[in-house]
């Protein structure tokens, strides 16, 4: 019942459920909560405000799953971009735990992107980003110079109905020639999401290095990145 609850109710109800998970087969959940959007095909605004009403409990509910993406995605930023003065976009912040981590790791000149209002404000009071930009990662020209940053990382945010590979052509944009992109994301999503399935996301991967953009520089399994599930780092270097 409770998981024909979370993808049968509306967008906002299944984001915005209050309910702190208490083991990795309720954190499974949250996963749900997100997913879920993908059958409704919902709008920026419909995904902007089940955000909005998640931000408060986000950490909670994430830290109960065991949630070592945001972790693993700052050390991978770590391994490719040595300059702690080094200006990084962190894409589809959330509520800054990504951030968090790079700060840790010593970088102070970062920058958070995400869609929710309310999760750049929770951003905002923990004194770590440089600038925070609200605005959503896809097809859309973000109001950004071309070559604006040595490095970004998004961690997260390539699941079923949130950012895919229309993205791509503005991440090269944005990142200067040498700069790193580091993304960080649930492995199953590979064959779970419409948009990525079949190969699809790697191979639009490929195809961005075959035409000479990026330099595909890594893929790296993960054994554990959210609740005992697999992950999977891809990195690219702007060419």
């Amino acid at each position: 019942m409770f998981r024909n609850f979370l993808w049968e109710s509306t967008v906002i109800e299944r984001l915005a459920f209050g309910v702190h998970f208490i083991d990795h087969t309720m954190a499974e959940a949250t996963f749900h909560r997100m997913a879920g959007i993908a059958d409704n095909q919902a709008d920026s605004n419909t995904i902007k405000e089940a955000y909005d009403s998640w931000a408060e409990t986000y950490v909670k509910d994430f830290d109960v799953a065991d949630y070592k993406g945001p972790r693993l995605g700052a050390e991978k930023i770590a391994q490719f971009v040595t300059d702690k003065q080094a200006r990084i976009l962190d894409g589809g912040c959330g509520v800054g735990n990504v951030g968090k981590h790079l700060k840790n790791l010593g970088y102070n000149n970062i920058h958070g992107l995400d869609l929710s209002p309310r999760s750049l404000e929770i951003c905002e009071s923990l004194n770590i980003y440089q600038k925070l930009i609200n605005d959503k990662l896809g097809e859309n020209r973000l109001d950004m110079d071309d070559d604006t940053y040595d490095a970004l990382v998004t961690v997260g945010t390539f699941i079923p109905g949130h950012v895919n590979q229309s993205a791509f052509k503005e991440f090269v944009r944005i990142v200067k020639p040498g700069g790193y992109i580091v993304i960080g994301m649930r492995e199953e999503f590979l064959d779970m999401a419409t948009e990525y399935q079949n190969g699809q996301l790697e191979t639009d991967m490929k195809r961005f290095a075959d035409e000479g953009k990026w330099e595909w520089t890594q893929r790296e399994q993960i054994s554990s990145f959210f609740a005992g599930k697999s992950g999977i780092h891809f990195v690219f270097k702007v060419l």
